[in-house]
């Protein structure tokens, strides 16, 4: 999934936060997962150095990404000095994040390694998205010739928590036992991935799952919380954001049910910084 992610993740980056920034900036990839974005920014010309708490996904994030610098580290604790000039985290990474104070430690973290008038962005999948769309279906998957996977999100509103659930199939030395709907996607894989074959797709996976008997599957849950973006402001503000917005991928400010949300804000100069460069 890194590659496609990749490119999807870098459309917000490339709209909201690069423009504010130095073509050579020094930035920040906050679970960064497997490297391809770092890769990526590094082949544009910008500094950059990830971090993940999970050693694995840095195993691959140091081949994908060779010349990145990387942190192993949880996004609540690990400790950077004012080096960067923007810092990111892609792919809604903080709604792992299941409470407000935990959240505003990681706010903090990200405040104490930016220079002054340094930005960060990142998005979240928002309450009032999550109760509309996170359904217990399948939402997306694919199916290989030696291996399947799907993903199932899941989402409690009076709780505001949830989980999405990944489910692979790996092939063992028996056939597989859902053979003819495999060769039905291997068939339509040309065109399948059109956005008008979506609810196919989602019924041909969902028909895998339930047939498949022969392939070693296995099942990961991967915990959520629901957050409401007037919550995220407030913490941003206490920690000592300023200039903060909430936007959708296509700039709106308005935030509705069809769209994650994104935040820009920024770490201020501070009032002795400010006075040394107008009296300068």
């Amino acid at each position: 999934m890194g590659p496609e992610y990749c490119q999807n993740q870098l459309k917000p980056l490339e709209k909201i936060l690069l423009p504010q920034i130095k073509p050579n900036a020094k930035i920040l990839d906050l679970c960064c997962g497997t490297g391809q974005l770092v890769q990526t920014l590094i082949n544009r010309g910008y500094q950059i150095t990830g971090v993940d708490n999970s050693s694995e996904m840095l195993n691959y994030a140091r081949k994908n990404a060779p010349n990145g610098k990387f942190l192993l580290a949880d996004a609540r604790y690990f400790e950077l000095p004012p080096f960067f000039d923007a810092a990111f985290s892609t792919s809604a990474a903080l709604n792992h994040i299941m409470t407000i104070p935990e959240l505003q430690q990681v706010f903090q973290k990200v405040y104490s390694a930016l220079k002054e008038n340094g930005w960060f962005l990142f998005d979240i999948n928002h309450h009032q998205q999550m109760q509309r769309w996170w359904r217990g279906k399948i939402a997306e998957g694919k199916i290989e010739n030696k291996y399947a996977w799907m993903v199932t999100p899941n989402y409690n509103p009076e709780e505001r928590q949830g989980y999405f659930q990944v489910t692979m199939f790996q092939k063992k030395t028996k056939p597989s036992s859902a053979r003819i709907i495999k060769i039905i996607w291997h068939l339509l894989s040309p065109i399948l991935n059109h956005r008008l074959l979506y609810k196919l797709r989602m019924k041909l996976l969902s028909a895998f799952q339930a047939k498949e008997k022969n392939w070693q599957r296995m099942d990961e849950k991967y915990f959520v919380r629901g957050h409401i973006p007037q919550e995220i402001e407030i913490a941003l503000q206490q920690t000592g954001f300023t200039d903060i917005q909430i936007l959708t991928l296509e700039g709106n400010t308005t935030i509705d049910d069809r769209h994650s949300a994104y935040f820009l804000c920024r770490k201020p100069l501070t009032i002795q910084n400010s006075k040394f460069k107008i009296q300068n």
